[in-house]
């Protein structure tokens, strides 16, 4: 037998190969992209495209999105794209690139509120910015000042 043949080992879930005892494996990705592109701008559904490629829902989902290929409509998602800022030159931003809107009066940034849900209560409050995640009224409680007034215990290992 030569060290091409793959052989199923007894009690092993992957074939192994006789000689080695490395687990055979499919095509790599490097092999597949090519074909993942062409699927993916025929429209086929990603569950077509795993019967094709053998490969696992979510792995082609991954893979498309680390390909850079255009996002699918998810259930719950609402169609259509999302718009992306448009810089000085008319091109579209990138989203990390964006700038936050914010408004300047007297020389000093205005902070501008927005809903968000408290860690603690889960009750929607309007927060200050993202780092404000705990509403006004858990942050008076006596479970958020004991928390924060524990001390760091370090344990000798």
């Amino acid at each position: 037998m030569s060290d091409s043949e793959i052989t199923p080992t007894p009690g092993s879930a992957f074939p192994t190969s006789s000689a080695t005892g490395m687990i055979a494996v499919g095509p790599s990705w490097q092999e597949q992209d090519a074909a993942l592109r062409d699927l993916w701008l025929q429209n086929k559904t990603p569950q077509e495209i795993s019967a094709v490629l053998n490969r696992s829902v979510a792995a082609i989902m991954t893979r498309a999105a680390r390909l850079g290929l255009p996002r699918r409509s998810a259930p719950g998602r609402k169609p259509g794209s999302r718009r992306l800022p448009i810089d000085a030159n008319g091109q579209q931003m990138p989203r990390a690139a964006a700038p936050r809107q914010t408004r300047i009066q007297d020389g000093e940034p205005v902070v501008q509120p927005s809903p968000r849900i408290c860690l603690m209560c889960l009750r929607s409050f309007a927060s200050q910015g993202r780092h404000n995640r705990i509403c006004p009224s858990c942050k008076g409680s006596s479970e958020y000042a004991a928390a924060a007034s524990t001390a760091d215990i370090h344990l000798p290992v």
